[in-house]
């Protein structure tokens, strides 16, 4: 049984959206402390802790070491229930023959 991943929370969808408007703006992520006096959080940690959940959700991933460095990861294209994937050309070589077994 899947559970359903559970809805953003308000803060995490302003943290998204202070990275989002920075990286259209300057080309690149703010800062922890920029975040936080966007988002209205004094505390740095409790901005750190806001990235690691949005990055252990795989909605950011980091270039680098820094938050700094955040870029938002795009949205996976919807799959279709019951289909499976093989990768890339579905198992088949780059002629197009199967492997055998």
């Amino acid at each position: 049984m899947r559970r359903e991943p559970r809805p953003l929370t308000a803060r995490q969808e302003a943290v998204l959206a202070v990275i989002r408007s920075s990286l259209a703006e300057r080309g690149h992520g703010p800062t922890v402390r920029e975040i936080g006096a966007r988002v209205g959080l004094s505390s740095t940690s409790s901005v750190a802790h806001q990235l690691g959940r949005l990055e252990a959700r795989g909605l950011i991933v980091r270039t680098g070491r820094d938050w700094s460095t955040c870029v938002l990861v795009e949205e996976p294209p919807a799959r279709r229930p019951g289909l499976r994937s093989r990768g890339p050309g579905g198992g088949a070589d780059r002629y197009g023959r199967r492997p055998t077994p």
